[in-house]
């Protein structure tokens, strides 16, 4: 698990004091479950896994793929949407609901041809 861990930092560009940061460690907690033979806590692995929509069975296994698909962009979108007004919120909410709707009413091929 050290080496997935060290993979996974890498692959998001981070540092280790970045990843520590952002997992609410310290640099010194990082550099210890990168190193071989060390052992990462189900905290620290929770952690990692909801900070960076790591793949848990990856993280412990090496099995699958290191992200969850789709993850990423959910919580991007929930980290925008954390930083507008919040009247602009309800507006993203109210068009949110629109576009659901619309998207319910198009053809299974997603032309945009209502369904009848």
């Amino acid at each position: 698990m050290n080496d997935r861990i060290r993979q996974l930092r890498k692959a998001l560009g981070l540092s280790q004091q970045e990843f520590a940061a952002r997992i609410g460690r310290k640099q010194s907690a990082v550099s210890y479950l990168e190193k071989n033979g060390s052992t990462a806590t189900e905290q620290n692995i929770k952690a990692i896994c909801s900070q960076f929509s790591a793949s848990e069975t990856w993280l412990r296994t090496g099995s699958g793929g290191m992200f969850v698909p789709g993850e990423g962009r959910k919580k991007e979108l929930l980290e925008a949407f954390g930083q507008f007004a919040p009247s602009l919120q309800d507006y993203l909410v109210k068009s949110a609901r629109e576009l659901l709707e619309a998207q319910r009413g198009m053809s299974a091929d997603g032309e945009g041809l209502p369904l009848k």
